[in-house]
């Protein structure tokens, strides 16, 4: 559930509260980190290329991003389960169980991110800068598609690009994930409203001829409300956003909203 660079998740149906780094409560350790995806490193590169495979959408991606995470016009991040966090050790070996080929650690090695300089992320510099990623999130200042009104220059970034592991799900890494972006796209650079596009939710339906046809299953909570409940809100429709094709070659086309929230 994607379109060209929209945000997907599978929406965290427990309703967690889990807040990103520098949102939790006072006293709760952060769930998550975000660590600067390096279009240069082939291991990241890999990395990116087997989560869009588990993803389900836009498996050879990398590729295309690369140039645009070098020219500062894009923001890709790891999503990374901060090491304070009590519950880190017992979902990164769940993780790793379910995919096994992800069990190795990356490196912070990436130089800048979003045209700025990046250091090596304190939380993981005490491990070597060894770090496993559980999913990415794109936080990005250029996106191709008018629609979403993206310009760095004008304070709109826009949130793209989103898979978190499966093996995650449900337990407030995505809101955690979310939360992060927005607090870095205000506190880092000056943003002042966040839009993203997802599927609407009437092709997500209990009785949707698309989601029947697709074989997709039935969401507790569907992207679209996922987002309004964070304080997104609707401003437009795109029919025929993107399609994807069913086992017997039918092309089962969908409708897009964009939704926005307001920042600062």
């Amino acid at each position: 559930m994607e379109s060209s660079g929209a945000a997907v998740l599978t929406p965290d149906v427990t309703g967690a509260a889990a807040q990103g780094r520098g949102a939790s409560p006072a006293g709760e350790k952060p769930a998550i980190i975000l660590v600067p995806w390096d279009p240069d490193a082939p291991d990241h590169v890999e990395r990116m290329r087997l989560q869009r495979v588990a993803c389900g959408w836009k498996q050879d991606g990398a590729e295309t991003w690369r140039p645009l995470q070098r020219e500062g016009k894009i923001g890709l991040h790891w999503i990374v389960l901060s090491p304070s966090h009590p519950e880190t050790a017992s979902r990164v070996a769940a993780h790793k169980s379910q995919f096994p080929d992800e069990a190795a650690p990356l490196r912070d090695t990436c130089r800048s991110i979003l045209g700025r300089g990046h250091t090596v992320s304190p939380e993981v510099a005490d491990d070597s800068c060894l770090f496993v990623p559980v999913g990415h999130i794109s936080l990005d200042g250029w996106h191709a598609d008018p629609s979403l009104h993206t310009s760095a220059a004008d304070g709109v970034y826009s949130l793209t690009t989103f898979y978190v592991s499966r093996a995650m799900q449900g337990v407030g890494i995505g809101g955690a994930a979310v939360a992060e972006c927005e607090r870095m796209a205000v506190h880092d650079f000056g943003a002042k409203m966040m839009t993203l596009d997802t599927i609407s939710n009437e092709d997500v339906t209990v009785d949707s001829p698309r989601r029947i046809a697709l074989k997709r299953p039935i969401l507790k909570v569907t992207n679209q409300d996922w987002y309004v409940r964070r304080g997104y809100e609707v401003y437009q429709r795109r029919p025929n956003a993107w399609f994807d094709t069913d086992a017997a070659g039918k092309e089962w086309w969908c409708t897009a909203v964009c939704l926005r929230k307001t920042l600062v």
